[in-house]
């Protein structure tokens, strides 16, 4: 794949989504997460606002300052799982109609 269409932009957003992974408990604050991706507060307090906007984070209801993953990570995940469980079964049922599906 050509670098042309790699964004550093694109990439900190993804990066960030790693970042925040585990910490749903306890959240992270813009400077830890600018720590973590090796990028300025500033440029941590725009992936965060672009990630809330999208519904992939959001501000820790006990403490506004801090942020974790948001709910719409877990609507794609469970969309997901949704999709592959669906396929298994339509495997699995024409394995049992038709035989081993080469």
């Amino acid at each position: 794949m050509s670098d042309q269409y790699i964004s550093s932009t694109m990439q900190r957003g993804l990066s960030a989504i790693k970042a925040l992974s585990g910490y749903e408990a306890d959240g992270l604050r813009p400077g830890e997460l600018a720590k973590r991706l090796n990028i300025t507060q500033s440029q941590a307090t725009a992936v965060i606002k672009n990630l809330i906007q999208a519904g992939f984070a959001e501000h820790c209801p006990w403490d506004q300052n801090k942020v974790r993953l948001g709910p719409a990570l877990i609507t794609l995940a469970n969309s997901a799982q949704l999709a592959i469980t669906q396929r298994s079964q339509q495997l699995e049922q024409d394995r049992r109609n038709y035989g081993a599906i080469a």
